[in-house]
């Protein structure tokens, strides 16, 4: 198995947020590393709650996404680089939040 988080944009959005400025960064790969790593281990364990928990949480960045809620990058693909707003994308700790509410929805349907 092998899965690498993005790097290079994630670092200078961090400069961003140390200097208190607003970002929006994509976590979904950050996201998609953990959970990999994690269903393994659920694999390797037979540990059918995490291998739930890891897919859950995929489903979650996936359904958040595709209800309109994403992360600038996103937007820019979506709406085309001239036509997007700020009301058309999520700032990060927003997208997360927004991740964390659909993922919870998922569990709480258990």
């Amino acid at each position: 198995i092998e899965a690498e988080a993005a790097h290079g944009t994630v670092t200078r959005h961090f400069r961003v947020h140390q200097k208190g400025g607003e970002t929006s960064t994509n976590s979904i790969a950050s996201i998609f590393a953990w959970t990999r790593g994690l269903a393994h281990r659920a694999k390797l364990d037979d540990n059918a709650r995490l291998l739930d928990f890891t897919q859950k949480l995929e489903d979650a960045c996936v359904g958040t996404v595709e209800s309109g809620k994403m992360t600038k990058d996103l937007a820019l693909l979506v709406h085309g680089s001239s036509k997007v707003t700020r009301g058309d994308y999520l700032n990060t700790e927003e997208f997360i939040d927004a991740v964390a509410a659909e993922l919870q929805s998922r569990l709480a349907a258990n």
